[in-house]
């Protein structure tokens, strides 16, 4: 008898977001197959997906063990680990398409789908309505500067991974285009609170959950971000945007055909085996350190390109 399939994911949110192409593929593959998908974290994100919704449940659930996994064959798809992904050939979506349909051919996978309900596009809506009466711009944008892996370090927001945007490049990105653009900050409190004092252009709302700021997302006319999972969502959504990349690889963890992508090639990068080497990891790290770091004149190209983006796919 041929056991169950279990498609464990785990990692951050956009890691998730990424698994969702792969994942429909299969289920329209495998229309009558019973297979479930065990997550960590990130269920909600499925929620409302009419091929992927009932078939998902949250690593956290009392009695899964039981339920659905013991007599279950568990696949772990880890997308890290495959030679097209750290030699640059493939992205996330594809390397997870490569492990969970066995397959090269990656030409019939889309972009990730997520999907709102009523609710949470009215509050996104009432949301932005508020943020447009105080700053009185046509065109609103929403930034997520910091990723998962940037921390408070007395003071001072530090990434050791080089993913994050600088914060001393956000702020004055953020002062020249508030002259142009409604601005909101995606970002969690404590990131806020440290960049409080020298922004004071972006609105910075305290939204309660990843899927409300999906809803927040979509309802922006632009989104501009750095390897996190934001991006994920304005892809899911077809919103435009503009993706600053460091350490990371635009081929690996970006949508190059949809986002216009700032990727500072002055100094080499050193690609980070995550998961596979944790020293080497280390070494890496230190090598890019100073990848998201940018001078004036370079932070003023990067506003005058982000402009010249908005003004082309933003009507």
């Amino acid at each position: 008898m041929t056991r169950r399939k279990v498609f464990t994911i785990d990692g951050g949110a956009g890691r998730a977001i990424t698994a969702i192409p792969a994942l429909e593929k299969y289920a329209k593959a495998h229309p009558d197959e019973d297979w479930k998908i065990v997550i960590g974290g990130w269920d909600t994100l499925f929620f409302g997906n009419p091929l992927l919704q009932d078939r998902t449940f949250s690593m956290d659930v009392k009695g899964l063990f039981e339920t659905v996994i013991k007599d279950s064959e568990i696949v772990h798809p880890e997308p890290y680990t495959q030679w097209a992904y750290y030699n640059q050939q493939c992205s996330l979506a594809e390397a997870f398409d490569k492990i969970i349909n066995q397959t090269e051919d990656h030409s019939d996978l889309g972009k990730p789908n997520m999907y709102l309900c009523k609710a949470e596009e009215k509050a996104a809506a009432n949301a932005l309505a508020g943020v447009k009466a105080k700053q009185n711009k046509d065109i609103t944008i929403l930034i997520q500067p910091f990723g998962r892996s940037a921390r408070v370090d007395n003071g001072d927001i530090i990434d050791d991974s080089s993913r994050s945007i600088d914060p001393s490049v956000y702020t004055q990105l953020v002062k020249k285009l508030s002259q142009k653009y409604n601005i909101i900050f995606m970002g969690e409190g404590e990131f806020a609170k440290e960049i409080e004092s020298e922004d004071t252009h972006s609105e910075k709302p305290q939204i309660p959950d990843l899927r409300s700021w999906s809803a927040i997302i979509e309802a922006c006319d632009y989104f501009i971000g750095c390897d996190s999972v934001g991006q994920h969502i304005a892809r899911a959504f077809d919103v435009p945007g503009t993706v600053i990349l460091g350490s990371t690889f635009a081929e690996n963890i970006s949508y190059p055909d949809w986002f216009q992508i700032i990727d500072d090639r002055k100094t080499e990068k050193r690609y980070s085996p995550i998961r596979i080497c944790g020293f080497d990891n280390h070494l890496a790290d230190r090598l890019n350190d100073r990848l998201m770091e940018f001078d004036d004149k370079e932070v003023t190209d990067i506003y005058t390109r982000i402009v010249k983006d908005i003004k082309e796919k933003v009507s």
